[in-house]
C-alpha cells in the first residue's frame, strides 16, 4: 500500500503545485497594493493636482498577471515532472513582481510643462512591463516543460 506523500507521487506534486500557486497570486497582488499605496501620484495642472494613476491602473496589470500566471501554471499541472518548471515559473514571477514594485516606488519622477506637471513613469509602466514579463515567463515554462518530439 502506498502512503501520500512517501514517493514523487501525484498528490505531492498537486501539493506542492497549488502551494506554488498560491506563493505566485499572492506576491503579485501584494506588489499591487503596495505599488497602489507607495508610488508617487501624478501631479498636473496650475493648482497641482495630485492624480494616484498606480492606484486607478495597477490593478488591471494584476488581473492580466494573475490571469496569465494561473493560465500557465495550468498547463503545468499534472506530471510530478514538471515540477521545477512551476517552482521557477513562480519564483520568476516573484522576481518580476518585486522589481516592479521596487520601480515603481522609487524611479523618479518626470517633470514637464511650464506648470509643472510630474508623470511617475516608473509607477505606469513598470506593473505593465510585469504583467507581459510574467505572460512571458509562462510562456517559457511551457516551452521548457513539454518533452522533445522524436523525429
Amino acid at each position: 500500500m502506498q502512503t501520500i506523500g512517501s514517493d514523487r507521487g501525484s498528490a505531492t506534486a498537486d501539493g506542492s503545485w497549488m502551494a506554488w500557486t498560491v506563493v505566485g497570486v499572492v506576491v503579485i497582488w501584494v506588489a499591487v497594493a503596495l505599488i497602489s499605496l507607495f508610488a508617487p501620484d501624478m501631479v498636473t495642472g496650475s493648482e497641482q493636482e495630485h492624480l494616484p494613476v498606480a492606484a486607478f491602473a495597477t490593478w488591471i496589470s494584476g488581473v492580466v498577471g494573475t490571469g496569465a500566471f494561473f493560465w500557465m501554471m495550468g498547463k503545468l499541472r499534472g506530471t510530478v515532472t514538471r515540477r521545477p518548471v512551476w517552482i521557477g515559473l513562480s519564483v520568476t514571477t516573484v522576481a518580476i513582481w518585486t522589481a516592479a514594485t521596487i520601480l515603481s516606488i522609487v524611479l523618479p519622477v518626470v517633470e514637464t510643462g511650464s506648470d509643472p506637471t510630474r508623470l511617475p513613469v516608473g509607477a505606469m509602466v513598470a506593473p505593465v512591463a510585469a504583467a507581459m514579463l510574467t505572460a512571458l515567463a509562462g510562456i517559457t515554462a511551457n516551452v521548457f516543460s513539454r518533452p522533445p518530439v522524436p523525429d
